[in-house]
């Protein structure tokens, strides 16, 4: 059972399936309700996203319910190591299990590309997030630390309210 916003009740069970770029609107429209979510400028634009299916088209995945989308990762390999990207699922659809079944749909195309090992980044701050992966068994990392160059300073993060 799914609660809607308006409070009725209704069984659905989503429809996982991989994204395409006539998901793009309807994806974007989720990151930008969900809470704390960082949205990139070029990163996660039309052209950033569309340049991103082009070359993993097969491992990102949107979830599918009452005919939107509720849900989505973007998920992509570099021949050697996995990443997921975005994960999210919207607010009134969470703990109906649609984020365990987007993350299995991502992890067994990573696997049907021979991709043996997937890696995420967590907001310290984002409790939410990391309750989520903790529960699923993904291992929390202490003996690395994260670095990143910017190679374009117009690619600007900004944050959802």
């Amino acid at each position: 059972m799914i609660k809607r916003r308006d409070g009725s009740m209704k069984e659905t069970e989503p429809v996982i399936r991989e994204m395409t770029m006539d998901d793009f609107e309807a994806v974007h429209a989720l990151w930008m309700e969900i809470h704390g979510f960082g949205i990139r400028s070029i990163d996660d634009s039309r052209e950033g996203v569309e340049r991103f299916i082009r070359r993993n088209p097969t491992t990102s995945m949107v979830a599918v319910a009452e005919g939107k989308i509720v849900g989505a990762i973007l998920c992509g390999h570099d021949g050697r190591r996995g990443c997921l990207y975005h994960v999210c699922v919207q607010e009134t659809y969470r703990k109906h299990g649609i984020g365990q079944k987007l993350v299995g749909a991502c992890v067994d195309a990573l696997a049907a590309e021979h991709i043996n090992k997937i890696n995420l980044i967590a907001f310290k701050k984002n409790e939410v997030g990391n309750r989520f992966w903790q529960g699923l068994g993904w291992t929390f990392r202490e003996d690395v630390n994260y670095y990143e160059y910017v190679t374009n300073e117009d690619n600007i993060t900004t944050y959802n309210p």
